[in-house]
Order: structure tokens, then C-alpha cells, then sequence
């Protein structure tokens, strides 16, 4: 019981400070996100303390940063979209700079050091082509897009966790969730199909039929993204990925579904939509 209450509060008060930082304007919304940017990045990093593979902090913190930082500038058409290319280079001189480190297996040091820029501080940056939707003639800041993919994913999880409690008999991938059922993900697809109709009468510039579709894809891209989380927990034997949201675990494990709906949205925006 005094579990239920701790993640009730630590829930209300995280949703408050986000939606917070979010609706008061683009500059509190980027503090936001850099902060669990560099928190997820932090975790990802804890991940491998006890492991002979040793990403290099230095410059998956700073890539991930300067990543932030662009799409956020491009997003909203400040900068144009060729500044991206600046980030190759920076992925070349991961690669040389193991040859300084003098660390054990500088292969897989590289590779983990990529890996955590595409897999926390890319769909983050991402998400500035959500609060920039390019809906209006300008790239006005519009977080209502982002807010709405909260709200699915919460209500996604939410209607999932009680169709799975009352009725979940089939599991859903056992091996590597063993709570999650079949019906809890059909229960949850269709409380996200209900909220998404609703969301579109607040949101007309999308129509109603792509709400519909972008619930559908939220839906199967969030579940990927928490399995996924869950099967990196099993791999190093813990059972949170950090202990900064008590009743939560840390960033990875609160955000692991954004982390794969977020590009999954914004490819199905830019395609369909705008």
C-alpha cells in the first residue's frame, strides 16, 4: 500500500511539472527534455559500471546535448536542416578517440557509445518536430501534439494495466514480460483508440482518421519500447534502470515507450500530415 501511494504522488507530481514546463513555453520545455536527456544518458551509463565495455561519457553526453540543441534550432526553422550534417564528423571522432582511451574491448565501447545517442538523445530530439509541428505558415511552438502522445501512452498503459488485471489470461511475451497479457493490450489499444477520437475535437488541424492511426502506432511502438526496456533490465539483472522517480525507477524506465513512439509519430506526421 505505501508503494501504491509513493508512485501516486511521485505520478502526479511528475505529470504536473512536465505539463508545467511544456504549456508555459519552448525554452522551459527544452530545460525539461535536456534534463531527462542527460538523466537517461546518465542511467545508460550506470548500465555498464560493473561491465569490461566502458562507453565514452564524454562524448555521449556532449553529442547527445549538441543533437538537443540542433533539432531544436531546425525544428523551429532557425537554423537550417544542413547543420545536421556536423554530427557525422562527431561520430568519426568517437571512433578515433578509443584509440586514446586505452580501455578493454574499444569495439563494443564504440559501438555502446553510438548506441545510447540513438537510443535516448535521438527520439528526444525528435520530439521538437512535435512542439514545431509545422501546422501554421510559421513554426510556431504547438505542444498539443506532445501532450497528446503523453496522454495516449498513459492511457494506453493505464487501460492495459486494468484489462490485464481483470482479465488478462494470455501472455503477451512472457519471456521477457511475464505480466504483460494479450488482453491487457487489446483493452488498452481500444481505451487509446476511445482517447484519440476525443483528442481529435481538441486538435482539428489533424484529422480524426490519422488520430486514429497515430493511436494505433503509439500503441505498438510504446509496447516495443517498454519490452525492450524490460529485456535490457533482465540482461544486467536489475529491476529498475535508476531510483530518481521513487515508485518509478528512473528516466529509461518512466520514458522507455516515448523513446519509440516519438520517431515513430513524427515519420507518420512529416509523411501524412504536413
Amino acid at each position: 500500500m505505501k508503494k501504491l501511494i509513493t508512485r501516486t504522488i511521485t505520478g502526479i507530481v511528475l505529470v504536473l511539472v512536465m505539463l508545467t514546463a511544456i504549456v508555459v513555453g519552448p525554452y522551459s520545455y527544452a530545460i525539461l527534455f535536456l534534463l531527462i536527456l542527460i538523466g537517461g544518458i546518465a542511467e545508460f551509463n550506470k548500465l555498464f559500471r560493473q561491465s569490461e565495455v566502458k562507453p565514452n561519457q564524454a562524448f555521449n553526453y556532449s553529442i547527445a546535448v549538441i543533437l538537443f540543441a540542433l533539432s531544436f534550432f531546425v525544428a523551429q526553422g532557425l537554423l537550417k536542416p544542413a547543420f545536421f550534417f556536423g554530427l557525422f564528423p562527431l561520430l568519426l571522432v568517437v571512433m578515433a578517440a578509443e584509440l586514446y582511451r586505452k580501455k578493454e574491448r574499444p569495439v563494443e565501447n564504440i559501438a555502446v557509445t553510438i548506441f545510447s545517442i540513438g537510443y535516448v538523445a535521438l527520439p528526444l530530439s525528435l520530439i521538437n518536430f512535435l512542439v514545431f509541428p509545422e501546422l501554421t505558415a510559421e513554426n510556431t511552438y504547438t505542444p498539443q501534439i506532445l501532450i497528446a502522445l503523453f496522454a495516449l501512452i498513459w492511457i494506453y498503459d493505464s487501460g492495459a494495466y486494468l484489462f490485464g488485471v481483470s482479465m488478462g489470461k494470455h501472455r503477451l511475451f512472457e519471456r521477457i514480460s511475464p505480466k504483460k497479457s494479450w488482453e491487457g493490450a487489446i483493452g488498452g489499444t481500444l481505451t487509446a483508440l476511445t482517447a484519440a477520437w476525443f483528442i481529435s475535437g481538441f486538435i482539428p488541424e489533424i484529422k480524426t482518421a490519422h488520430w486514429m492511426a497515430i493511436s494505433i502506432l503509439t500503441v505498438v511502438s510504446s509496447t516495443f519500447g517498454d519490452l525492450t526496456e524490460s529485456m535490457f533490465k533482465r540482461y544486467f539483472g536489475i529491476k529498475d534502470s535508476g531510483n530518481i522517480l521513487p515508485g518509478h525507477g528512473g528516466v529509461l524506465d518512466r520514458f522507455d515507450s516515448l523513446f519509440f513512439a516519438a520517431p515513430v509519430i513524427v515519420m507518420y506526421l512529416k509523411l501524412f500530415v504536413v
